[in-house]
């Protein structure tokens, strides 16, 4: 019969368990270093990405302020007519007399009454 003698002294299983106990030991701590550097990372994402949205939210509020200061952003448009209606219109018979026209007196006074009773 084969028979394998291995004979083992009790000082090397000692070794052998010590050295398979330091190399988990390390492979355990190099993956610990790896996942603390990736939380780090994110970390310092999360921080970026927040002090970026306070910045936006800063100078959101401030040219909300500055609108606040702004009564009304829209202008009246009965206010703006009110000064064209003051203003002259232009004589329209020096251009009919140009083009060759005689022109209406009546005609040209009827379209202007028109016009200051749609303005009121």
């Amino acid at each position: 019969m084969l028979s394998l003698e291995f004979s083992m002294s009790l000082m090397m299983l000692l070794v052998v368990i010590a050295v398979s106990g330091f190399a988990g030991f390390m492979l355990r701590s190099r993956q610990l270093a790896k996942s603390r550097m990736k939380l780090i990372k994110v970390e310092n994402e999360m921080i970026s990405s927040h002090a970026e949205i306070l910045e936006l939210q800063k100078e959101y509020m401030e040219l909300e302020l500055k609108l606040r200061g702004v009564k009304d952003n829209v202008v009246p448009m009965r206010a703006n007519l009110s000064t064209e209606v003051g203003e002259k219109l232009p004589n329209v018979s020096i251009r009919k007399k140009m083009l060759g026209a005689e022109p209406n007196n009546s005609e040209s006074e009827n379209v202007l009454n028109k016009e200051t009773r749609a303005a009121k």
